[in-house]
């Protein structure tokens, strides 16, 4: 088999559009609390709906997609992310548009389970490494790049065109993904994945649900810190923090390519845990801003070794060749469990102790998920 860099890279463009779903929303929710009389409780939902449905149902959606094979459930998942933003350009009340944010976190899901091992399948096993350190960076490109488009459009177009356009994208991209192979569900006596499978990649997923929880945990609430500590306005802490956390791209890259070098992607994952938080923790100090936006960034940067070396391991963890859809449900699970726990667990934490202590949890956390990554056996 030879390696198609073409049909990798269209998968890598479905998954930022799938991405996209989730920064899309940000910079819309002044005008959908004045037209759909949304709270902001509500327009907090809009947006961690879609990763909601990853926390509950992301292991199952990982066996389903391996059982119905993932060109289809990809295909499958476009489709219901565009007709979930259909619905958002035609909703009428708060109500309507939480249900269709709630359909495009399905969508979302099945996409976010079936590319990677779509990847899998489709590269060579020497080029594995690359292809899903490459596919590690799809959630900070979708983010920056829906969010940037939709916050330089959203006054002029208003929300409705912009759901739509989403819906148009998500339907050409559905056309795209007809070309990608249909792959062979598994037989009916094959589908059924044992848990000797589930249990070796057990310390994989935990090592993941910690990254997310940090990360999610810092790139939440670093603006209000900035703000509360630092005295900055709160736009530019928001511009700030979204570039800091964009240099996780050029972490994962470099994953990759240290992994092509023969690095061991458990070690890379209990490194960049371990490296990225002790740098968090330093800018936490009394630095000046500027010296402790630079080290948020550095951290960020280091955190992006964790995902593309968490991906890459799925094909090494599997002990089944039918496995791989369901580790990887099992790390979109996993992952999105961290999304949801971290910016709440932090805020907390700060509110019982104090913000020159937040290094502490993050530490903490950062540690547990070090050791399960050092844990993991490859099959």
């Amino acid at each position: 088999m030879t390696t198609s860099w073409g049909r990798i890279a269209l998968l890598y463009a479905i998954g930022v559009l799938a991405a996209g779903q989730l920064g899309i929303v940000p910079p819309l929710v002044p005008a959908l609390q004045r037209d759909l009389g949304l709270s902001l409780a509500g327009a907090g939902m809009t947006v961690s709906t879609v990763t909601l449905v990853g926390a509950l149902f992301g292991l199952p959606a990982g066996g389903w997609s391996e059982k119905v094979g993932h060109a289809r459930a990809l295909r499958i998942g476009i489709l219901v992310m565009a007709a979930a933003a259909a619905l958002c350009a035609m909703a009428g009340d708060a109500n309507t548009l939480l249900a269709a944010r709630g359909l495009a976190g399905a969508g979302y899901l099945l996409v976010v389970v079936a590319c990677p091992s779509l990847m899998v399948s489709t590269a060579e096993p020497r080029h594995h490494a690359f292809a899903l350190s490459l596919w590690g960076t799809f959630v900070p490109a979708g983010i920056a790049l829906s969010g940037l488009a939709t916050a330089a459009f959203a006054d002029r177009a208003g929300w409705r065109l912009i759901f739509a356009v989403d819906a148009v994208l998500l339907a050409f991209g559905l056309i795209t993904a007809m070309v990608i192979p249909q792959t062979r569900g598994p037989q009916h006596d094959e589908r059924r994945v044992s848990a000797g499978a589930l249990r070796a990649a057990a310390p994989l997923s935990l090592a993941f649900f910690c990254f997310a929880l940090v990360f999610l945990a810092l790139a939440g609430l670093l603006p209000a810190w900035l703000v509360e500590r630092r005295g900055l306005p709160a736009d530019e802490a928001g511009r700030i923090v979204a570039i800091a956390a964009a240099f996780g791209i050029a972490g994962s890259l470099l994953a990759g390519r240290l992994m092509r070098r023969g690095a061991s992607p458990g070690r890379l994952v209990a490194v960049g845990l371990i490296a990225s938080t002790v740098i968090a923790a330093l800018s936490f100090s009394a630095a000046p801003v500027p010296l402790a936006v630079a080290g948020f960034a550095v951290c960020f940067a280091l955190g992006g070794l964790v995902p593309a070396a968490a991906f890459a391991s799925v094909p090494q963890v599997a002990t089944e060749r039918r496995a791989v859809g369901p580790v990887n449900g099992l790390l979109a699970q996993t992952g999105s469990l961290g999304s949801l726990a971290g910016p709440p667990a932090l805020a907390l934490w700060v509110e019982a102790t104090d913000w020159s202590l937040a290094p502490v949890m993050l530490l903490s956390v950062a540690a547990i998920g070090a050791a399960c990554a050092l844990a993991v056996k490859p099959a």
